[in-house]
């Protein structure tokens, strides 16, 4: 028997004693970061970290604690300091929570390398991921933020009902974001890569889009003031997603924040929207076999054809609410329980890029976000009013760079005038697989 087994096996008899269930989560990994600056190594960072969490169930009610140190005594430390959370806290819920039993199915998941590369390749990489670009064109100025990662991450769940599971996946990240100027004009765009296997790498192609991107943004001018159809680019549909995947969780419509709530089964979206969530989808970043209460995870489907089918739900709020379960716990060992999507994917439609970005005279292609979530969603009413950066086409014809404007409407009133989707995806690496949507009418505010 393990460590780790043989004194959560002890915690448990204590628990017992004590009269409630148990549940503890640990979670860690192993990451390298590497980073060039002006053609010299400017960074190598090498950390390792598991933290154990506790969930003490009694009754309804649930306390945490969670410990950096996994000797025996910080793990029984950590369990009575959860257990005397429990008996402090009130919860609302008027039921036992259960906990998951073992022995339901699992399904394997092959995102675990574990290769050995040479600590040479590995710095080639990182450093080629600066070079590359600085060596494509004479308007490249710096390479500001480029960097690679190797990192391999673990998840094990025991409870006091004899569950024990673990799950382990490996990856490699990088990027490049390359600072282009002429004349007066500047711009900085970028790219990255996601890949399971360090053959997959391809730093040629990720350099070459990050200067191109670069590039086509110089001289960009303010569009005009008014409405117009819009194309959101793949990579920043996640975005839009981000802004409404909170009131998907059954935990929110509970509490009464989500504006999906007494929408189930209704028409929310266009007919053209179907979303799942997809914890198998091995392109995305988000994979698990199970959640973070140990219960099998499933593909849920959330939206089919612009109707809401699902809210996802953990055992509690699924008992509570009398949902189907989703298998959607999520939490870290800091953390208490809550309830979280895995992989989101949008359904890809069947025209290219390029016929969405001609279906009108006048079409903008919005590229970039400039400010996140924070500079202008309001997610008490769903009202967007955010900074943007794009392209304008006429008849299909890139005309202008364009930024220094506003985009505004409503996330509710965005899904349901989504007009057509592309046939392709964003980079692996996301956990929002999206292709570029068209929407019929946005508000711009320009010149």
């Amino acid at each position: 028997m393990d460590a780790i087994k043989e004194n959560f096996q002890k915690i448990v008899s204590e628990a017992k004693k004590d009269g409630v269930r148990v549940e503890l989560l640990i979670a860690g990994g192993e990451n390298i970061s590497i980073g060039y600056q002006k053609r010299k190594l400017d960074s190598f960072e090498s950390t390792q970290s598991q933290v154990a969490g506790f969930r003490v169930i009694d009754g309804a009610n649930q306390g945490y604690a969670y410990t950096e140190n996994l000797s025996d005594e910080s793990l029984l430390r950590a369990y009575k300091e959860a257990f005397n959370n429990a008996k402090t806290v009130e919860s609302k819920t008027k039921f036992e929570i259960p906990l998951t039993k073992p022995g339901q199915k699992i399904q394997a998941l092959d995102v675990n390398s574990a290769e050995d590369i040479p600590m040479d390749e590995k710095l080639a990489v990182a450093q080629k991921l600066e070079e590359y670009c600085l060596d494509a064109d004479k308007r490249i100025q710096a390479v500001p933020y480029s960097g690679f990662d190797q990192s391999t991450s673990f998840k094990r769940i025991l409870n006091s009902e004899g569950l024990d599971q673990e799950f382990k996946q490996s990856y490699y990240t990088g990027y490049s974001y390359a600072l282009a100027k002429d004349g007066e004009s500047s711009k900085m765009d970028g790219e990255g890569f996601f890949a399971r296997r360090f053959k997959d790498i391809d730093v040629k192609e990720v350099t070459q889009t990050s200067v191109e991107k670069a590039i086509s943004r110089l001289g960009a001018v303010k569009p005009e003031t008014g409405h117009f159809p819009v194309v959101i680019d793949r990579t920043q549909f996640p975005m839009v997603i981000a802004m409404f995947r909170a009131y998907l969780s059954a935990q929110e419509v509970d509490e009464g924040k989500s504006l999906f709530e007494g929408k189930l089964g209704q028409k929310v979206a266009s007919d053209k929207f179907t979303l799942i969530d997809d914890p198998f989808e091995t392109r995305g970043s988000a994979v698990r076999p199970f959640d973070d209460e140990g219960s099998p995870t499933q593909k849920t489907v959330l939206f089919e054809n612009g109707v809401l089918k699902n809210f996802l739900t953990n055992i509690e709020y699924s008992k509570k609410m009398n949902l189907p379960h989703t298998s959607s716990a999520a939490r870290s060992p800091a953390s208490p329980m809550g309830i979280g999507a895995t992989n989101l994917v949008v359904a890809k439609g069947t025209k290219s890029l390029e016929d969405l970005l001609k279906k009108y005279p006048k079409v903008i292609h919005m590229t970039e976000f400039s400010g996140g979530l924070h500079a202008g969603y309001k997610d008490t009413t769903g009202d967007i009013s955010m900074p943007a950066e794009g392209f304008l086409y006429e008849n299909g014809k890139k005309v202008a760079a364009i930024d220094q404007f506003v985009m505004s409407g409503n996330v509710l009133d965005l899904l349901r005038d989504i007009e057509e989707l592309s046939n392709e995806y964003n980079r692996e690496g996301s956990s929002t697989i999206c292709p570029d949507v068209l929407v019929k009418s946005m508000s711009f505010a320009g010149k």
